[in-house]
């Protein structure tokens, strides 16, 4: 298995999974042009990509959908509730609805679908299964609920919310109002929440973590590391902090 952030924080997001050179991908914020320019900065071919999955209905996550889908002739697997929320983000695409619980089986991938806890219509979590791997995604996660500890052990690699620094967040400039939804269990993961999960969630076959979804406000990616790799005992796997602005490497299992 192989994977790449294209993309994640608040402007956009987007992950490529591939498996024996097929692929899919998770979420996309990013306009094509953009889309295209990050694929080919990694060395992605993205015409092996043939659906895409949607985890909520926000605009970093949906708003580049409808052009991939079209020019990339995606079929797009997504929640009836989310679908509904995303509105004119999914006009006239092909749709398959799924429901939490579901495990979408591609062949050569299968995705099991989680439910996951957020300020959104229907929010999805998911554990990507290729070969012997298994790749647990979860962004936008206000609290790692005890299923989402249940479905994420034992993974072979994780891409994980480190949204903020807590003190960084209180002591900036964001509006109250914000810096509570933010800190609400329908918001998203501190540094110090992140670096918990991740603690529980370690063990001797994990081969790589992926930090996302950084806020470029509340967080820098030395402090969401620092944390990150505390978590750990002697031997830490892998640690890297996906940006805003440029894909990650592609990491192989």
């Amino acid at each position: 298995m192989r994977f790449c952030l294209l993309a994640s924080g608040s402007k956009g997001n987007c992950v490529w999974v591939e498996e024996d050179g097929r692929a899919i991908i998770v979420d996309n914020g990013l306009s094509f042009v953009e889309l295209k320019k990050r694929a080919q900065s990694a060395g992605i071919n993205l015409a092996s990509v043939r659906d895409v999955i949607i985890s909520h209905e926000h605009t970093d996550h949906v708003q580049g959908v409808g052009p991939a889908a079209r020019k990339l002739g995606l079929t797009v697997h997504v929640s009836q509730p989310t679908a509904e929320a995303a509105g004119a983000h999914l006009k006239n695409l092909a749709i398959r609805h799924f429901e939490p619980g579901q495990t979408l089986d591609f062949g050569f991938l299968k995705v099991k679908t989680i439910t996951g806890s957020h300020d959104c219509a229907d929010p999805s979590v998911f554990v990507v299964e290729g070969g012997r791997h298994r790749l647990g995604l979860a962004t936008d996660l206000g609290v790692a609920t005890a299923l989402v500890r249940q479905e994420f052990s034992g993974l072979s690699a994780l891409i994980l919310e480190f949204n903020h620094d807590l003190q960084m967040l209180l002591s900036g400039p964001y509006p109250y109002f914000l810096k509570q939804r933010v800190r609400s269990r329908k918001g998203h993961l501190s540094n110090e929440q992140a670096a918990e999960l991740l603690h529980e969630l370690q063990h001797h076959n994990l081969q790589q973590v992926v930090l996302a979804h950084l806020s470029e406000v509340n967080n820098t990616p030395a402090l969401a590391l620092a944390a990150a790799l505390a978590s750990f005992g002697q031997s830490p796997p892998p640690v890297a902090a996906a940006s805003q602005w440029e894909p990650t490497e592609v990491f192989t299992l």
